[in-house]
């Protein structure tokens, strides 16, 4: 599947004034983003990716990803310390690639906190879940690095909590929100409650589970109980 119809199931929501609405605005591999000229880490990963694609994560090596360059195993230990490096490298990028088309749907400043909340949690599962639909290699790979709390994995945890508070934290000061604790662990509640939505192994185990419409049910829900609380008598 190429990145074009990857990206093309991507962000159900409308695109916001100003914005093109094409497919690009989905998550893209690795292989489809630009660098002139092309390095030998950037080499390493597209040949990685290559791999990946092809036999899985688990059955690569640094042998195989030597050979498809066409230098020595030892040239790619000068840019990455092990295997584990390189795959960790590159979920990392697919990670950030789902959280990019999460917040592209939460760009319209004008909508409620609720909305926004609801579409970001929206957003990132329908990315993770594109993943899976047309890239199954790309999603074992990250359905690993969370079981195993790669770095990767680590990072993009740490970068969902901020985006949720950030969105929290705004609700707080509008009064849309009324908060029980610290924004950053209500944040961590959300993320708690919306595991099947954002937890790349959660996906890949339940994939089959729950259909799109009980998926964004569930963003909604999540949303609707905050606000819902914030109109609770104090």
């Amino acid at each position: 599947m190429s990145s074009r119809h990857l990206a093309s199931a991507i962000c159900p929501v409308p695109p916001a004034q100003g914005t093109t609405g094409k497919s690009g605005a989905g998550p893209r591999l690795y292989s489809a983003m630009r660098s002139v000229p092309e390095d030998k880490p950037t080499r390493i990963l597209r040949e990685t990716e290559r791999l990946l694609r092809i036999y899985g994560h688990s059955k690569l090596t640094v042998a195989d990803v030597a050979d498809g360059c066409g230098f020595s195993a030892a040239n790619v230990y000068r840019y990455f310390s092990s295997r584990r490096a390189i795959l960790d490298a590159l979920a990392s990028h697919y990670l950030c690639e789902a959280e990019r088309t999460a917040l592209a749907c939460t760009i319209r400043n004008s909508d409620s906190a609720r909305d926004r909340l609801s579409r970001f949690l929206t957003g990132l599962n329908t990315a993770l879940t594109a993943f899976s639909d047309f890239e199954p290699r790309v999603s074992e790979l990250l359905a690993d690095a969370t079981t195993e709390q790669w770095p990767c994995y680590s990072h993009y945890e740490a970068r969902l909590v901020r985006n949720i508070a950030k969105i929290l934290t705004d609700a707080s000061i509008s009064g849309e929100f009324r908060l029980l604790s610290e924004p950053e662990q209500e944040a961590r509640r959300v993320k708690a409650a919306a595991c099947a939505l954002v937890e790349p192994d959660v996906i890949l185990l339940c994939r089959d589970r729950y259909d799109v419409s009980t998926r964004e049910a569930l963003s909604r829900l999540i949303a609707a109980a905050l606000s819902n609380r914030s109109l609770s008598p104090g």
